[in-house]
């Protein structure tokens, strides 16, 4: 008896690791996040250039919960002001700030007078301080301040913070994580159509990619870098058409994807390199943006909230970890998800190249693995929130 029941544990151990032919890598991928123990409420989508070939859901987050988003709305707010160059109501990318604001010095002498739409987009204008985790601001602005004696206007808390706000270095050579550079690309927008900030918000991206649950903010000032309350199914959305390039024309995609910040690759910058509101992924490498991130092409823009969503150019699909880790006691472990997307991300690979899926249930070479420490530090924080306030 005692061998017979060996035996059967054997057999199960081994049906565990070798599951039935007829078990797709897809399977495999849901079985995992069923067992995933430190999130409790997330959703997960991946999607290819046609839409949408997989969801998991779980918990009080679904694909159609409305989540803030803090600044995974970097990414799309970046891509809508782009838009307005698609449609040809702004000159180029290139287009100059003070060639389209009033109060936006020309002297040549003042350098602030060489940003550029681009520059803005980017991160690059010489606007701001901060980092990922750090974003620059410091004290209360206007941004998310607007009552008395604060600006009221968009307009009039654009040109307070163009007025007031660090500003050093040469446009293109300077990076900051900062929300001045959007705000400011909206006062650009906003002067070049002749629309409101939330005009364009409908016309430039809540139309075009068919975002009709997504709202930018509360109030009369907008902090365009962080405003945005969506869905995954919204958000996906947009990825999928970043991904096909099919609302903005191809060029312009291309142009939002280039690295705007080669002057950090050899330094630690937790993400990577940076686009147009987004990171060209290299997570958490202290030795800067390597080849092998490059040759990754990874497109990025987690959140403080736990939502990550990219696209990955390589293997032509997108993927986002939808998480609104938000209450007291769940933001501290907001951090958790990103070590959730980097679970996921082997095996979405596996799935969406065919792989039959049947070799990924214990660590191997092609998942790398994280460390003790990682493992050490989501488990710590889902047990013990207080250690990661």
């Amino acid at each position: 008896m005692a061998n017979a029941a060996r035996l059967l544990l054997l057999a199960a151990a081994v049906s565990a690791a070798h599951p039935p032919k007829h078990e797709t890598a897809w399977d495999r991928l849901r079985s995992e996040l069923e067992g995933w123990a430190f999130t409790d409420s997330f959703s997960v989508a991946v999607g290819n250039a046609s839409g949408n070939v997989f969801t998991y859901e779980r918990g009080n987050v679904t694909m159609d919960t409305r989540v803030e988003t803090a600044s995974t709305s970097k990414w799309p707010v970046a891509m809508m002001f782009a838009g307005l160059v698609d449609d040809g109501t702004i000159e180029s990318l290139d287009a100059k700030a003070s060639d389209v604001v009033p109060w936006w010095t020309k002297d040549a002498s003042d350098n602030r007078s060489a940003v550029t739409l681009r520059h803005l987009l980017s991160f690059t204008s010489g606007f701001g301080t901060g980092k990922p985790g750090s974003e620059g601001g410091g004290n209360k602005t206007c941004m998310d301040d607007p009552t008395p004696p604060r600006a009221t206007t968009y307009e009039a808390c654009a040109r307070e913070l163009y007025e007031t706000y660090a500003f050093k270095g040469t446009p293109g050579r300077e990076y900051a994580y900062d929300s001045i550079h959007l705000q400011l690309a909206g006062a650009v927008a906003t002067h070049a159509s002749g629309l409101s900030i939330r005009e364009i918000v409908r016309k430039y991206l809540v139309e075009p990619y068919g975002m009709k649950a997504t709202t930018c903010g509360r109030g009369l000032v907008p902090q365009m870098a962080t405003c945005l309350t969506t869905t995954g199914r919204d958000y996906e959305r947009f990825l999928r058409a970043q991904l096909a390039k099919d609302v903005l024309a191809a060029e312009i995609v291309d142009a939002s994807e280039q690295d705007y910040t080669p002057f950090l690759t050899d330094y630690y910058t937790l993400y990577g390199n940076y686009g147009f509101g987004h990171f060209l992924e290299c997570f958490d490498s202290v030795e800067g943006f390597t080849e092998d991130c490059k040759a990754a092409m990874i497109h990025s823009d987690p959140g403080a909230f736990g939502f990550y969503p990219l696209i990955d150019r390589r293997l032509g699909y997108y993927m986002e970890i939808v998480a609104f880790e938000a209450s007291k006691r769940d933001y501290p472990r907001s951090g958790i998800p990103e070590y959730l997307r980097l679970l996921v991300k082997p095996l979405a690979d596996a799935a969406i190249a065919g792989e039959g899926g049947y070799d990924f249930a214990h660590h191997g070479p092609a998942q790398k693995g994280l460390t003790l420490a990682d493992v050490n530090y989501v488990a710590d924080c889902y047990l013990h929130p207080e250690h990661c306030a």
